[in-house]
Parts: structure tokens; C-alpha cells; sequence
């Protein structure tokens, strides 16, 4: 049986992506910071990227390698210690995972990561595809750092999927659960100027696209894992409004740009500018949701 090795298993992304494989073709295995006892077919091995300790000598016939792990970039407040967990969290991840898996006497086929579409500068009037210029902001930097040590496993001959990942809808984590009280309560409303593009994604297809990865050869490089509909904040807004039985305030009342940042500091930046990203280099990929509606009645169903 081919293996698995999942770093980032137990979060949002990575939990649902364990759910959806299939275990009767793939051992899994989940990288994990505390002790864990094996349950439910999933096995687990204890690591700490900061001080180097990671063993997978147990694995047998590594198949791929997903990479997912990462502190969260909205998880605190950017004070300058919490910049630098973002950025070594991954990157020290990364490294550690390519210093042990070269030493392997059978390197994995294939290495898929998540990245961010933080990459990419903020507010632009057209799309922005895989080979547009980075941003100049704290983001793209961190970014671009950890790209870096993703493609050092070209050099074990290991096929590498990189998916720059948009906003990820998900009630159970990310910018949806933050919402949903406020919403709920009557006190959503659009952001700074409302028109800042969000490029976003459903949680089922970015778990959809990392196991094509992992089983389709042609995913080689570099994706912007974002759907086809691109909408603004404003849009945003009266559609999880509309879909969580909310009123829409008049168009002029917003959430002032000054009192979000003073709220959350240099973290503004992630509501308060927009990413206009295309997908068009995943048109080969059949997705589940091109439309928001479509998206947020599902993820709020009462199935």
C-alpha cells in the first residue's frame, strides 16, 4: 500500500483532505507537535520542526508528501514575534521535512504544498496568473521564502504541486467562522472602500484539487488555487448576508479603513486590500463551485 506523510493534518485544509482519501489505497501518516495515539487507520508521528526532530525511518513506500503546515496568518495580532512564526513555521517545516526525506532510500513520487496568494500585489486591475511579479508586502515575502524550499525537492527528483490558495470557505475555520457571529447578530457590513477583490475557494475543491495532485502526473507547478468568480467585498457581503436570512444595510455603511486598522494593525491589510487572482491555469479542473451563492448555501445547509 502507498503512503501518505501530511504535515498541517489536523487543520482546517488537512483534516478534511484525511477524511477524503481513501484509505483502502493509501497509509496515512500525520506529522504532529503533541503525542498521539494511532486511531481510525491514521497513524501519527510526533515532530518539532524548530529543534530539527522529525524520524520517518517507520514509513514504507512514501508515495507523496503533502505539505500544509504553517501558522496561521490571522491566528494573533502581527506583533514582530508573531511574523516570525508565520514565516519559520513554515519555512523550518519545510526545510526539515526536505533534510530528512533526501536521506530516504525511495524519495517520494510527489510533493504536494499549499502556498498563498499573498504572493501576489494587492489591488490590481486584472488578474493576476502564475507567472505575474510578486508583491512587495510582508506576505509575498514570507511567501516566497517558503516557495523556495518547496522547490528544493527538484532536486530528489519529486514531482512538485504548489497551490497558491485564496480565501477558503469553510464554516468550521478561517475568515466564514470569524464572520458568522457578527452576521448573526445583524452587524456584517462591507469593509474599507467594498471594493476590494476577494479571490476565494470552497473547502471541498481545494480538498479535491490536492488529491488530483497527488494522482495526477500533469499537475506539475505552480496553481492559483482560487474559483473562476472573482467578486468584490461589498458582494461578498450581501451574499453571506442574504444566505445567513440578514438584511443588507445601505451601500453607505461600511466599516471605516482607520478603525480596522486600528483594530488589528499592519493584519488590515488582509481584508482591507484585495487579491485579483486568477484560475484560469486550472481549466483542465472541473469545480464544484464557480459561484459564491452556490458556495455558502452549501456550506450553510442544514444537511
Amino acid at each position: 500500500m502507498k503512503s501518505i506523510l501530511i504535515t498541517g493534518g489536523t487543520g482546517l485544509i488537512g483534516s478534511r483532505l484525511v477524511k477524503a482519501l481513501d484509505k483502502t489505497r493509501y497509509k496515512i501518516y500525520i506529522l504532529s507537535r503533541r503525542d498521539q495515539l494511532d486511531r481510525d487507520g491514521i497513524h501519527f508521528i510526533k515532530w518539532n520542526p524548530e529543534k530539527s526532530l522529525l524520524n520517518i525511518s517507520k514509513i514504507k513506500n512514501l508515495h507523496s508528501v503533502i505539505n500544509l503546515a504553517g501558522a496561521s496568518i490571522d491566528g494573533s495580532r502581527w506583533t514582530e514575534s508573531y511574523k516570525r512564526k508565520i514565516l519559520e513555521s513554515r519555512v523550518n517545516s519545510t526545510k526539515l521535512l526536505y533534510d530528512k526525506i533526501k536521506k530516504l532510500k525511495h524519495t517520494p513520487k510527489s510533493i504536494v504544498s499549499a502556498s498563498a496568494t499573498g504572493y501576489y500585489k494587492n489591488n490590481t486591475v486584472n488578474p493576476q496568473n502564475e507567472s505575474s511579479n510578486p508583491g512587495d508586502n510582508f506576505l509575498s515575502k514570507v511567501v516566497m521564502k517558503w516557495e523556495k524550499e518547496i522547490l528544493n525537492f527538484k532536486n530528489l527528483g519529486t514531482r512538485i504541486t504548489i497551490f497558491r490558495i485564496g480565501l477558503v470557505l469553510s464554516k468550521d475555520g478561517g475568515v466564514l467562522k470569524k464572520l458568522y457571529p457578527l452576521f448573526k447578530l445583524f452587524l456584517g457590513v462591507p469593509i474599507g472602500s467594498a471594493r476590494q477583490v476577494i479571490s476565494w475557494i470552497h473547502e471541498k475543491d481545494m480538498t479535491d484539487l490536492i488529491i488530483c495532485a497527488i494522482e495526477d502526473d500533469n499537475f506539475d507547478g505552480i496553481y492559483n488555487a482560487v474559483a473562476p468568480e472573482r467578486i468584490s467585498n461589498k458582494e461578498f457581503t450581501n451574499s453571506l448576508t442574504k444566505v445567513l436570512g440578514r438584511f443588507s444595510y445601505p451601500s453607505f455603511v461600511k466599516a471605516p479603513s482607520f478603525i480596522i486598522k486600528i483594530i488589528f494593525g499592519e493584519q488590515a491589510d488582509l481584508v482591507l486590500n484585495g487579491l485579483n487572482i486568477s484560475s484560469e491555469k486550472l481549466s483542465k479542473y472541473k469545480f464544484r463551485f464557480t459561484k459564491l451563492g452556490d458556495a455558502l448555501n452549501d456550506i450553510y445547509s442544514k444537511k
